[in-house]
């Protein structure tokens, strides 16, 4: 597997396959973030963003899909941050392919741009259901950081941080 930068020939599968990995979650988050998560160029053309694919080896089908922000700006969602702050959103594995280290692929390359980019805090949001994202925030060394939670709307934003200066 290998992870680069999205194209816009990639656009429309990595729409499809995020709200198909949203879709499977146990809690819907509706038709309107539906379309704000099919809404890649959007994302792609954001300062400071980068959309980055995973995709396999065979034939190079896109397995999954982040958005990775190198500090402030429209897709970096803590509106707490600080300089040196960034973070990720839309981490998505099409559910045809989890289980087999996509989305810890796409993770590690996050956090290998963002130290190569100089930043020192890594602030992620996720939510109550996504318990399988939280197991892997925490094998890769995020902790919870309740008191950072934010609402969005009906829904509570949970915030992990992982220090990139640290060992």
């Amino acid at each position: 597997m290998r992870v680069r930068e999205a194209t816009s020939d990639d656009y429309d599968e990595i729409a499809r396959l995020t709200v198909a990995a949203y879709r499977a979650l146990d809690t819907w988050v509706g038709d309107d973030y539906a379309a704000h998560l099919a809404d890649v160029a959007a994302r792609a053309g954001a300062g400071n963003t980068v959309v980055l694919v995973a995709e396999d080896d065979g034939g190079g089908r896109l397995l999954g899909s982040v958005t990775l922000t190198l500090g402030r700006g429209p897709y970096f969602e803590w509106t707490h941050g600080v300089d040196g702050d960034c973070g990720f959103r839309m981490l998505a594995v099409d559910p045809a392919a989890q289980g087999k280290g996509v989305g810890p692929r796409l993770v590690d390359e996050c956090l290998d741009r963002a130290r190569a980019a100089g930043c020192s805090r890594m602030v992620i949001g996720s939510t109550e259901w996504m318990v399988t994202a939280h197991r892997l925030y925490g094998r890769v060394g995020f902790r919870r950081v309740p008191e950072l939670d934010q609402q969005w709307g009906d829904i509570r934003g949970l915030c992990f941080v992982l220090d990139l200066m640290a060992g």
